[in-house]
């Protein structure tokens, strides 16, 4: 996020405002200019209803229309700018059952989940902060915007958010709010998990995921979420104390997997590719708890699995393989072939210098040609190949 969004965003909360409609800039972008972060959106709120916004600024696009929200597009960069509103009952815990449109910023900050989240700042640069939020900021601490209770009744997923945010900042969840989550926990269950995985995601990448690990545990979070029940013990604690910051977010995906036992199912709904980059993962660190990286190791592992399966090795305490990148690096990076596609040779050359016909013979001495080259017990050139396949399949015979 660039000075620019913040820019773009005073500047049409200015237009906004000599239109004659109160206008400041809300949310998470707020939060994060008062701790010195990078913000990652800056968002808009308003009196104007959404017929409005768009009457002043011919470049919309309606990105949230049903709960009041339109993308101005000009000035640019884009912002989204949101009605004032309050929000009626959630029966299911997850998203209301009606959005009613308000005049009262106050009215608008009340419906927010974190008093750090409910500050506005204004044209002016001023803040409006009815619920203390910047003293909670100053003060290191998360505590929910009125009554907690309510305020997870309304949405089952801000327990989690709350864990996250501690994760995040390093902040104390403030006891009244942390008991809520614990009468709370289990109406997570009602959370879709697509959106418990993007909080995980989170977590996994926050730096401190044994704090999260931690506070899950306590407030019973974790016995209502699959594989979290098992992962997430007193046993458990200290490895995840050590998991660091990964840059990836399958790491915790893949320790959480190995913690729980492994089981089959995708309850968090990865995509292929990150089931793939999970399995990989695990595959290097069951290696790395017997044995260093061979080179048929780092051949037939990406570099990324084989850097996490060694810091997962490390990290359980059961690691026979250095957990270095640069070593890993230079030991992918000494191959002679990348892929079966480097061979200097095809399986229709071995048909033609056997004179026999094709079958699955010629899939295993590409394999074993293939093995022979990256081990380095033969040069991966047709002459040296023809002459090793030849001797071979002769003494078969």
């Amino acid at each position: 996020m660039t000075e620019k969004h913040w820019q773009s965003a005073f500047e049409i909360v200015g237009r906004l405002r000599e239109a004659g409609f109160e206008a400041v800039i809300v949310g998470g972008a707020v939060r994060d200019r008062l701790m010195g972060l990078p913000a990652h959106d800056v968002d808009v709120a308003t009196a104007a209803l959404p017929e409005e916004v768009k009457a002043i600024f011919p470049k919309t696009a309606d990105v949230g229309i049903a709960h009041g929200t339109v993308m101005v597009l000009d000035p640019a960069p884009p912002v989204e700018v949101t009605t004032y509103r309050t929000e009626g009952t959630y029966t299911d815990h997850r998203r209301p059952d009606h959005v009613e449109y308000v005049t009262s910023l106050k009215e608008d900050l009340r419906r927010r989940d974190f008093t750090m989240n409910a500050i506005a700042i204004r044209g002016d640069g001023s803040l409006y902060d009815p619920f203390r939020g910047e003293e909670d900021i100053m003060r290191g601490i998360i505590r929910a915007v009125g009554k907690p209770d309510e305020r997870f009744a309304e949405d089952a997923l801000r327990m989690l958010r709350a864990v996250r945010f501690a994760a995040k900042t390093g902040f104390e969840i403030e006891s009244g709010t942390k008991a809520a989550i614990s009468r709370h926990a289990g109406s997570i269950r009602h959370v879709s998990v697509e959106r418990v995985k993007m909080e995980m995601d989170k977590i996994w990448t926050s730096g401190r995921a044994g704090l999260a690990v931690q506070l899950m545990a306590e407030t019973g979070l974790a016995r209502h979420l699959p594989l979290m029940d098992r992962a997430f013990s007193g046993e458990t604690l200290g490895t995840w104390e050590k998991f660091g910051k990964p840059e990836r977010t399958v790491e915790g995906w893949a320790l959480l997997c190995f913690l729980a036992g492994e089981p089959d199912g995708n309850p968090y709904k990865l995509s292929n590719s990150e089931k793939r980059s999970v399995r990989d993962i695990l595959a290097a660190f069951r290696i790395g708890r017997e044995r260093p990286y061979s080179r048929m190791d780092a051949y037939r592992l990406p570099e990324t699995a084989l850097i996490a399966g060694a810091r997962l090795a490390n990290m359980t305490g059961e690691a026979s393989v250095s957990a270095e990148p640069g070593a890993i690096s230079r030991l992918k990076n000494s191959l002679p072939i990348s892929s079966l596609k480097d061979l200097a040779i095809t399986g229709n050359d071995l048909i033609k210098w056997c004179g026999k016909k094709g079958g699955p013979w010629v899939k295993e001495w590409l394999a074993n040609i293939e093995e022979a080259v990256v081990t380095g017990h033969l040069d991966n050139n047709r002459e040296d190949i023809k002459g090793w396949f030849l001797n071979g399949i002769e003494s078969e015979g």
